[in-house]
């Protein structure tokens, strides 16, 4: 497995433990009311699973398993690696800014935080567009 995809599939599996321990962390907020911020993190820790977990793996095991590039291309047979390490930092910043800015937006809307989560998608939006761009040469018609 090459190392992108290494650091996808292990922040993959860090998203999830966490958003699983942000989740029993809510629930035991309903009964010590901890925080303002957790009540409202809801959504986050739902991207967190999502994004974080479920597409991040995605992302990570099919840049390891698709069908390579033909030999021609020699050691950049699963694209570029400096477009699946940008996809790798904006999908995460992006995902990030988003799981910690958005309950502080729900609480009281603000121009500059409705700026920043606006940025946080257009990260991820990148990322996703980064990662067709990557995959997208990969798929080659079944030969027969």
């Amino acid at each position: 497995m090459p190392p992108i995809a290494r650091s996808f599939v292990r922040a993959a599996f860090l998203y999830f433990v966490i958003a699983f321990l942000l989740g029993a962390l809510m629930s035991l907020d309903r009964w010590l009311n901890f925080s303002r911020w957790l009540k409202l993190a809801y959504l986050g820790q739902l991207h967190l699973l999502v994004v974080g977990w479920l597409t991040q793996l995605a992302i990570g095991v099919a840049y390891w398993m698709f069908p390579r590039l033909r030999k021609e291309q020699g050691p950049r047979r699963r694209g570029s690696e400096a477009l699946a390490w940008f996809v790798l930092v904006c999908l995460n910043v992006g995902l990030l800014l988003r799981f910690v800015l958005e309950p502080f937006y729900l609480m009281g809307p603000k121009p500059w935080l409705a700026a920043l989560l606006a940025l946080s998608g257009l990260l991820q939006a990148a990322a996703v567009v980064g990662f067709g761009l990557l995959i997208w040469v990969r798929i080659r018609p079944m030969e027969f």
